[in-house]
């Protein structure tokens, strides 16, 4: 698994309203890891960890406080920009 599987993943999410709602219900990574792979991407669990604590370091804490679930935290790891829409 490469960083580049995990950009491909969290570009499906950003993409995909129903895989984004998958993800922001998921209880911890092994749900990451096996949402991730119901949908053809092969992502590790400490790869995953590893490249998410490199993008935590660097972020400004008021983006830190705006992560409220794995959705948001891979978005912010990778880039990619979630909609939020109004229940």
């Amino acid at each position: 698994m490469s960083v580049a599987s995990l950009e491909a993943f969290c570009a499906r999410i950003a993409a995909d309203d129903d895989l984004r709602n998958k993800v922001h219900a998921a209880s911890g990574l092994d749900d990451i890891v096996a949402i991730a792979a119901a949908h053809g991407h092969a992502v590790d669990k400490t790869v995953l960890l590893r490249e998410h604590a490199k993008a935590l370091s660097d972020a400004p804490e008021h983006a830190l406080k705006g992560i409220n679930s794995w959705a948001d935290a891979l978005m912010h790891c990778f880039g990619a920009e979630t909609v939020e829409t109004e229940v």
